[in-house]
């Protein structure tokens, strides 16, 4: 009977530990990889739910609003903030004729937000709501119908570009994604 000598015994586990630390370093370089696209996919998801929201409710809206003006703070139709003026309803879901409720949407540090302020005759609850929090950057361009499109002062605006970007933290390194989407105002 022949058994292992010392040296075969050592070259066996010099042999498994190489193979031990390959399959380690695949394993983190994987959970890595994975941790990284998840990230992006879901980077992808939320900038594209973000951007859907706000262009559906710029579809809904008559005009840019230069301006609105509630309490002792003034939101601006510009390149960073957005005054939309909707037609309100009524509890029957109907428009109120030559009334509208405002639609604000504006960048507080990496948070966007959409505020709803209702008039006294609407059926809509006043809101503040969030669509996002790792937004790195958030512009809107204003322009009118004429082909080809021309940039205009955003009360004179019949379409509107967003141009979003979401920021996101994945291990070390962050994860960015641009989108832009366009629409037009209500033609009523």
């Amino acid at each position: 009977m022949k058994g292992l000598t010392l040296i075969e015994i050592l070259v066996a586990m010099g042999i498994a530990a190489v193979a031990g630390v390959l399959l380690l370093v695949i394993i983190v370089n994987s959970s890595s990889l994975f941790t990284s696209q998840s990230s992006q996919v879901s980077t992808g998801l939320n900038i594209n739910d973000a951007l859907m929201q706000v262009r559906s409710i710029i579809k809904q809206s008559n005009a840019v609003a230069s301006s609105y003006t509630v309490d002792s703070t003034t939101y601006t139709s510009g390149e960073n903030q957005l005054v939309l003026k909707v037609p309100a309803t009524d509890s029957s879901n109907n428009i109120i004729a030559d009334t509208y409720d405002f639609f604000i949407f504006f960048l507080d540090q990496s948070i966007l937000h959409l505020k709803i302020f209702p008039d006294t005759l609407s059926s809509r609850q006043a809101s503040d709501g969030v669509f996002s929090t790792s937004v790195d950057s958030l512009i809107f361009r204003y322009f009118n119908s004429v082909a080809p499109s021309e940039e205009v002062a955003p009360q004179a605006a019949t379409k509107i570009r967003v141009t979003l970007t979401l920021k996101q933290k994945t291990g070390t390194t962050f994860v960015t994604n641009t989108a832009t989407s366009e629409a037009n105002l209500r033609n009523d």
